[in-house]
């Protein structure tokens, strides 16, 4: 094993097609935030409309 361990309190659980209760359980039970689309990933915009620049 490589000893890496993921720091799920910087972690963000975003759901696809999923109710919004379980997402909210399944974060909970990771300790982690719940996550919306679009969000920044190394400052870009992942997810959202690409042709509304703003």
């Amino acid at each position: 094993m490589s000893g890496l361990k993921v720091n799920f309190n910087k972690s963000m659980l975003v759901g696809v097609k999923i109710s919004d209760s379980w997402l909210q359980a399944a974060a909970t039970a990771l300790c982690c935030k719940v996550g919306k689309v679009p969000f920044l990933y190394l400052g870009i915009p992942i997810g959202g409309d690409p042709r509304r620049l703003s």
